[in-house]
Formats: C-alpha cells, sequence, structure tokens
C-alpha cells in the first residue's frame, strides 16, 4: 500500500470513529428528540416511502416507459421540486410566523399542486392523464403532507 492510500484509509476510518462516537454520546444524552425532530424523521420517512407508491402506482397503471428505479426517484424528485415551489407561499407563511393551517391558503394550493402533479407523471412516463389520476391520487396525500408539514416547522422556528 502507497503512503496516498494508506492516509486515505487512515483518515476514513478516523471519520467513522468520530461519526460512530458522536451518534453514541447523542443517544447517551437521555433527552428524546424534540417533536420537530421527530416530525422529520417522519417526512423523511413518507418521502422514502411515497417513492415506493409511485413505483407501485406505476405498476398498477401498466406504465412502459422509464419505469426503472432510477427513474421512478428522478420523476418523484421533479415532482417534488415543483410542487416545492408551487407550496412557496406556505413556506413564506412560515418564515413570517402567519402559518396556521388555514384552509383556504392551503386548498387552492394542493388543488394546483395535483393538477401539475398529474401533467408531470404524464409528460415522464407517458401513462396517459386516466391513468396519470390513479397515479396522483396514490402519492399526493404523504407530499401535501410534508409541505404542510414544512410550514408548520417553519412557523414554530420564528
Amino acid at each position: 500500500m502507497n503512503k496516498k492510500s494508506l492516509i486515505k484509509s487512515n483518515l476514513n476510518r478516523t471519520s467513522t470513529v468520530s461519526e460512530i462516537e458522536m451518534l453514541l454520546n447523542l443517544l447517551q444524552m437521555g433527552d428524546p428528540p424534540e417533536g420537530d425532530i421527530m416530525l422529520l424523521i417522519l417526512m423523511a420517512a413518507f418521502a422514502g416511502g411515497d417513492i415506493l407508491l409511485l413505483k407501485f402506482g406505476l405498476a398498477i397503471t401498466k406504465a412502459k416507459k422509464r419505469t426503472g428505479m432510477k427513474w421512478v426517484a428522478v420523476s418523484f424528485l421533479i415532482q417534488f421540486g415543483v410542487i416545492f415551489f408551487i407550496s412557496s407561499p406556505l413556506f413564506l407563511l412560515g418564515f413570517a410566523g402567519e402559518f396556521k393551517g388555514a384552509p383556504e391558503v392551503i386548498i387552492p394550493i394542493i388543488i394546483f399542486c395535483t393538477f401539475i402533479d398529474l401533467n408531470v407523471i404524464n409528460v415522464i412516463h407517458q401513462v396517459g392523464l386516466k391513468r396519470s389520476l390513479t397515479v396522483v391520487s396514490i402519492i399526493i396525500l404523504p407530499i401535501v403532507f410534508i409541505m404542510v408539514n414544512m410550514g408548520s416547522i417553519l412557523s414554530n422556528i420564528m
């Protein structure tokens, strides 16, 4: 083993050991994580589950194009990014501390996000609008859950 790879190997081993020590210190603190941290973990789990739901929805509708897991993940990221952009008023309200979960704000955003998501799925996977509606009906609730809770968390921070 040359000197460069030996240094790199020791550096990787050292960083792994320090990461494990940090994790053990965090676990030994004794206090359970705050509600916001648990909510963030739940939102990450919903995002991962939503990718699997998208794959399931594409299998149900018998999509022929771009059904590999790589394309499904990219499709989810595109959909999530578009919905994130559309949901930005929720985040602005959260930063201002004015987000109270008012339906007059959330419902139009959800309807617009559903319409855009329907078209994004149709364009990427080319399953048709009727079948895209089936896929959207499966995956829209976890995405809305994530977006609404992000606005709520931002409201609690300020």
